[in-house]
């Protein structure tokens, strides 16, 4: 018997988090509900930084921990991973990292996140090409995005997991392909980490936001950069932080950039969102990587099963290679769908931009009994 064929209860019990108790909640791939832990978590961090200079090393400690915790989930070295403020920051890290020449292309996805595709348009004035992979019936082809890479693509931006169809592209053949080309390959991992395998080194970026799959909050949001694979991408901004010594006010135009992922960070990182995403880190870590991703996608396998016998137009892929926590359904109902699905108490997340669809997202606190609840609701709005 498969994994989506056994009734599954949480691995985490809704009581551990704020705001479960009368709804079902299945749209961790848009907000997912806060710890409770970290109710303590936050007063730590309050009382660390009430202790004056003292303070910068507590808060310091916590940032290596977190740092050590969020490198073990990526199978990665510590070095090579640091915080920014967002996703968004990274890619424009990346972007403003590079030094781009009229003729350069960048290959992306038409059904790609936003942050994934407005910022290389400031790159048209230069005379870099924008290639636009067109989805086949919402599916994203691998070999479709190969096609389009040639001896002029410097970057190729997916995301692991799409936000808009739920499908999780092959990375490793991603991977394998562009090592053999200059095209670097930058993965937006924020529907995949905390919920998937995400093996960072296959990549030469990596990506992701921290409040939705990684139990954290909004301000923190990892990068990971491959140096050995990545040499020539160097910091667009710099600030205090980026340096390991400087020549102070005698050389104050001499100093060193620190070795590791770090000097991409210009200023003190959001402190806060990193207690609690180490608190966050913490229980998934516990859970088990691989114990987490069986659980999303027999309850995602579980719901598209279910979605797809009503009717619905299911965008995300069946196979369970090609799906992580996002069951994505097409409509012009969107609005009505998730507002009657609200009324029943069970939060999905409906439109984005002008992607018309629905979005339903399985994590660690749910259970089968909240898949058959969704698919009650839904089955009097097919």
């Amino acid at each position: 018997m498969s994994t989506e064929d056994k009734s599954q209860s949480p691995l985490m019990s809704t009581d551990e988090f704020a705001g479960l108790e009368e709804v079902v909640h299945l749209a961790a791939g848009g907000e997912s509900p806060m710890l409770l832990s970290h109710q303590e978590v936050f007063y730590s961090f309050m009382t660390d930084k009430a202790k004056g200079e003292p303070a910068r090393a507590l808060l310091e400690e916590t940032l290596v921990r977190t740092t050590e915790k969020c490198a073990k989930l990526m199978d990665v070295n510590s070095r090579d991973v640091t915080f920014l403020g967002s996703a968004s920051d990274g890619i424009n890290a990346v972007l403003y990292g590079l030094d781009w020449k009229a003729g350069d292309n960048v290959v992306i996805a038409d059904v790609e996140f936003p942050s994934g595709v407005f910022p290389w348009t400031r790159l048209e004035q230069a005379g870099v090409e924008i290639r636009i992979v067109k989805h086949r019936q919402w599916y994203v082809d691998p070999a479709d995005i190969e096609s389009m890479v040639d001896e002029r693509t410097r970057i190729v931006l997916v995301s692991q997991v799409s936000m808009s169809t739920g499908q999780r592209i092959d990375i490793k053949r991603l991977s394998s392909f562009t090592r053999g080309t200059p095209a670097r390959l930058v993965v937006d991992a924020t529907h995949a980490l905390g919920v998937v395998e995400v093996d960072a080194a296959l990549a030469d970026v990596v990506v992701s936001s921290c409040y939705k799959w990684m139990l954290g909050v909004h301000g923190s949001a990892v990068f990971y950069w491959n140096r050995e694979t990545f040499p020539e991408l160097q910091v667009p901004f710099l600030g205090w932080n980026s340096v390991s010594e400087s020549g102070g006010w005698q050389q104050p135009l001499n100093f060193t950039l620190k070795e590791g992922t770090h000097r991409f960070q210009p200023g003190n990182p959001c402190f806060l969102g990193v207690y609690l995403l180490e608190n966050a880190l913490d229980r998934l870590l516990a859970l088990g990587k691989v114990d987490i991703e069986q659980h999303a996608l027999g309850l995602s396998g579980q719901l598209h099963s279910a979605v797809s016998s009503l009717g619905f137009d299911v965008m995300t892929p069946a196979a369970a290679s090609e799906r992580a926590g996002n069951i994505c359904i097409a409509s012009d109902r969107i609005v009505e769908i998730a507002d009657a699905l609200a009324g029943q108490g069970v939060l999905v997340w409906g439109t984005y931009a002008s992607a018309e669809r629905l979005r339903i997202s399985a994590h660690v606190y749910n259970s089968s009994a909240d898949i058959d609840s969704c698919v009650s609701a839904l089955s009097g709005l097919a």
